[in-house]
């Protein structure tokens, strides 16, 4: 479990997940079968669950790349996320995230990773964390995470493989699928179920 990981979203996540976001050690999709979702760059303030949270701010950027060997400039399929969260008594805290977005089974969803996340330890790999995502007619964000009961009910049931570590107050799960197999699985699903609860709201500044 990485207790770093979107601080932030976390804090809203709490309130319907009973314990950690499950991790997988694969995307949703491949950098070459991602889409590049550009509505998703800009600037974004999070919606304050409490008058007293801390200011949090959001940057989606894709980062161009020059011409290859045919002179032509493109963006690459990983978007960038920088958080910086406006500590009241304390001073800027930032975190920087990777993802990749893909389109399945009607819906928009993110496979993101913590940059860093995999603490320099020899052989450990960064893992990766599922959400669904909707923007608006005025470019307004709308996140809902995994819901960790429904992929521990998909374990069970043998729809997908992993790793279920109970804990008194929290679950640990890990997911072993491949990425095709996931796609396969979620694109199936209802997203209402497998994505359910309070979603994290981003409220567009700029693009």
């Amino acid at each position: 479990m990485n207790t770093r990981l979107l601080p932030v979203l976390l804090a809203v996540a709490s309130l319907t997940l009973a314990g950690c976001l499950p991790e997988s050690k694969n995307p949703l999709s491949t950098p070459a079968t991602s889409i590049v979702d550009s509505r998703l760059g800009g600037v974004y303030v999070q919606r304050r669950e409490k008058k007293e949270d801390d200011l949090s701010t959001w940057h989606f950027h894709y980062r161009g790349v020059n011409g290859g060997p045919e002179g032509k400039s493109g963006t690459t399929p990983w978007l960038e996320v920088l958080n910086v969260e406006h500590v009241k008594n304390g001073g800027l805290k930032g975190n920087a995230y990777r993802a990749l977005a893909t389109h399945l089974g009607g819906h928009d969803y993110l496979s993101f990773v913590e940059l860093g996340s995999g603490g320099g330890a020899k052989g450990k790999t960064s893992l990766y964390h599922f959400a669904r995502y909707e923007v608006s007619f005025s470019g307004d964000l709308r996140v809902w995470f995994v819901n960790t009961h429904a992929v521990e009910d998909a374990i069970k049931a043998g729809k997908l493989h992993g790793q279920v570590t109970h804990h008194k107050y929290e679950d640990d799960v890990t997911l072993g699928d491949s990425t095709e197999h996931l796609a396969a699985f979620v694109a199936a699903s209802d997203p209402a179920v497998l994505f359910s609860g309070k979603p994290a709201v981003f409220y567009r500044l700029a693009q």
